[in-house]
């Protein structure tokens, strides 16, 4: 593939920096607008190609310098290069570009998308803003021979980390991380010097044996919690000699109100039915959203931004403009944090979730937080609301609210949604692209978007969160 010296134009959806090369748009990672950078093109397409940088020529004019060591290696704060001011300011100009250039819709309806956005909302905290962090253990290098008909593995420098992007078998050892709690250096020593004493192998995925694979970290922001949580690739009657050993090693550390042992013996990433040991306090962590308290165990879902969510349900309510009139209907709700803070808002709220256990974590915050007009469904979206909840029947939403996974909406979603014909929709997306799709089935049923309020819940990262309303013509 060719070599080419070029200037970056823009950040793009996905956090790419944007150039041109004899005309066609080539998109670069780990840029920013202004720099001047010598690239090769590793793919070629009709419309478009990507590159890698070889070298930075020259620095971007708002270039600062990036407070961690780890910047560029592990993938994750991809802008911390970049002013904050910089940062969102591009994040809303691509909520406008990406509703403008995918919304299914035509030319001159797409046009008037563009004047629905509002002014980005920005996260209360830029650094330590997580309430969550999960590394792996791994092996800083891993190789293999055959010999004899046999595949030997051979695994260098175990260690716990992150996964570099696309090298998904091996570890980046990490020393700091300036997105969780300011104390999360400490811990990584004390893990890496546990690893050491103990000689616990490390899990390689390769040949399914080893028994240290993931470490899970969770912390209440207004509550000062903490939750150490290790998942083994082991059963009961291995693990139980080794609790002292890790009550030894971490039970002394200030605010840890959950020290937690996850037997996980499964293939994927996280286990599917956690086995779960207390080796201290309890199995959640609390925290508060406002005045709600919600326990948080190691696998719900719960916003990683605890100060930026509380700024995003405000956004939620103030779309909605609920009065007590209304009865909504809070499409995957998780574990119902954003129907119970609506509640006080409105007559009702029907919560429907597919996770069970996320129904469990509904069931019991609404209790504690003694909500009595929230209830909620178990099941898919689209089932539930064909099903369990027939357009005409027992529920009649006024509103309804949609927080989807990043893939979007079913289309069956969509369907049941228009049946229902609610006054209003407001629609919560942490992926812009899928959220422009869904739109276009809205807009061609008769709604109209009346604004687009993006939220940043993700400082140095190309994340964006935005809370869309749309209101039936």
């Amino acid at each position: 593939m060719s070599i080419h010296t070029v200037t970056i134009e823009k950040l793009t959806f996905g956090g790419a920096g944007l150039t041109h090369v004899d005309g066609l748009a080539v998109f670069v990672p780990d840029t920013i607008p202004g720099q001047q950078v010598e690239i090769e093109l590793t793919k070629q397409k009709e419309t478009f190609a990507e590159a890698k940088v070889l070298k930075v020529i020259r620095r971007a004019k708002d270039e600062i310098p990036a407070r961690c060591s780890h910047f560029h290696d592990c993938g994750g704060c991809i802008w911390q290069n970049l002013p904050y001011d910089k940062q969102i300011a591009y994040k809303e100009d691509i909520v406008r570009e990406t509703l403008s250039h995918l919304t299914p819709v035509d030319d001159a309806v797409r046009k008037q998308l563009v004047g629905r956005v509002l002014n980005i909302v920005p996260s209360p905290q830029i650094y330590h803003y997580r309430n969550k962090l999960e590394f792996s253990f791994g092996y800083q290098a891993m190789r293999s021979e055959e010999r004899a008909g046999k595949r030997l593995y051979f695994d260098e420098g175990p260690s716990v980390g992150f996964h570099q992007p696309g090298q998904w078998s091996t570890i980046l050892p990490i020393t700091e991380c300036h997105l969780y709690d300011e104390q999360v250096g400490v811990l990584l020593a004390d893990v890496k010097r546990f690893m050491e004493q103990t000689k616990l192998p490390v899990f390689n995925p390769k040949t399914n044996r080893g028994m240290l694979r993931n470490l899970l970290l969770r912390r209440g922001v207004h509550t000062g919690e903490q939750m150490i949580c290790f998942l083994l690739h082991a059963r009961k009657k291995e693990l139980e000699p080794l609790f002292q050993q890790f009550l030894r090693a971490f039970g002394g550390r200030p605010h840890l109100a959950s020290l937690l042992i996850v037997e996980h013996m499964g293939l994927h990433e996280k286990p599917e039915f956690p086995k779960v040991h207390t080796l201290i306090g309890k199995p959640t962590v609390t925290e508060r959203l406002f005045d709600l308290s919600f326990e948080i165990s190691p696998f719900s879902f719960f916003q990683t931004n605890t100060l930026a969510a509380e700024k995003l349900y405000q956004c939620i309510a103030q779309a909605a403009q609920l009065t007590q009139r209304d009865t909504v209907l809070d499409a995957y709700c998780g574990m119902g944090t954003i129907g119970q803070y609506l509640a006080r808002f409105c007559s009702r709220v029907v919560g429907v979730e597919s996770h069970p256990s996320a129904i469990d974590d509904a069931l019991k915050s609404a209790g504690r937080n003694r909500i009595g007009n929230i209830s909620f469904y178990k099941g898919r979206t689209e089932q539930v609301l064909f099903d369990q909840m027939k357009p005409g029947g027992k529920y009649q939403f006024t509103t309804i609210i949609l927080d989807p996974p990043r893939a979007g909406l079913h289309p069956k979603a969509c369907e049941a949604v228009i049946a229902h014909a609610p006054e209003k929709i407001v629609y919560v997306s942490c992926n812009t692209a899928t959220f422009a799709r869904d739109l276009g089935a809205f807009l061609k049923a008769g709604y109209d978007l009346r604004t687009v309020q993006p939220v940043d819940l993700f400082p140095h990262t190309a994340h964006i969160e935005t809370v869309a309303l749309l209101q039936r013509k």
